[in-house]
């Protein structure tokens, strides 16, 4: 079992240690470490950091920051005891050490990128493009069936001017048939996207001029009703949409990195 793996443990459990805290004279240092100064710049680093690695939101208390600063010594002669010991030294500190790099370098990479592009402007043009023209409601209600054969045959029916309804509640196999295929109101997310496709070209008292084919049958749909939804205020969908927008520039810049670069698979 590798040590540096339990760091983040040692370190958290070595914070609750009552630690003497080291106060210099001058303004602007919050500790000296065997002759080494840490300034308040430097442990607001760390603070900052360690606010985020917990998710930690709002101030930092007095009483926290005394801990994370018990916590900081206590690293920094962890760091120091390992050092003089030639840890460091050691391939497998050194592979880790690089990965960390990497791995830091290449997220600050992708949020100076994600800086330039989640703008304000940006996540307000995705609303726009979302529920800029609010949305629409349909009320509709089917005929379901097991063959195609029987949807040309209700098809044929409807043509003669039967009613949908009654055909519904005589014929169809599914559950709604009690309620004359009643199926109530949805919008286009709520259907399967071949209901969705056929329902908004429909006008009301309209039904599909053909069958639509479902893994549960095939069916025929009417639109009974249709009504405009209001689009919903900014501040509800802001976070959804801009975890959405920052995924679609993550896999853009992606997709053109790749199509820039020269990759050969061996």
């Amino acid at each position: 079992m590798k040590p540096l793996k339990h760091l983040s443990l040692i370190l958290l459990t070595a914070s609750l240690l009552s630690l003497p805290i080291v106060h210099a004279e001058e303004d602007n240092i919050v500790a000296v470490i065997d002759g080494k100064s840490v300034d308040n710049d430097t442990f607001d680093q760390y603070v900052t950091m360690r606010a985020q690695q917990v998710q930690h939101n709002g101030r930092i208390s007095n009483e926290q920051r005394k801990l994370l600063l018990q916590e900081y010594i206590n690293s920094e002669l962890l760091y120091n005891a390992a050092i003089k010991a030639g840890v460091d030294k050691l391939s497998e500190v050194k592979a880790e050490i690089e990965m960390q790099a990497r791995s830091a370098i290449i997220n600050h990479g992708l949020k100076t990128h994600l800086d330039e592009k989640l703008t304000e402007a940006a996540l307000k043009a995705a609303y726009d493009e979302a529920y800029g023209e609010g949305s629409h409601e349909y009320h509709i209600r089917h005929i379901q069936v097991k063959s195609e054969s029987e949807v040309n045959n209700i098809l044929a029916a409807l043509k003669r001017g039967e009613d949908f309804k009654k055909l519904a509640g005589t014929i169809s196999i599914d559950p709604s048939s009690s309620e004359g295929g009643d199926l109530g109101w949805m919008d286009t997310d709520m259907m399967p996207p071949p209901f969705a496709a056929i329902v908004t070209t429909l006008k009301p008292g309209e039904y599909s001029q053909i069958g639509i084919e479902s893994r549960s049958g095939w069916h025929v749909i009417q639109l009974d009703e249709k009504r405009s939804t209001n689009p919903p205020p900014f501040e509800t969908v802001a976070e959804q949409l801009a975890t959405e927008l920052q995924n679609k520039v993550v896999k853009g810049y992606i997709d053109n990195l790749r199509n820039s670069a020269r990759i050969e698979i061996k």
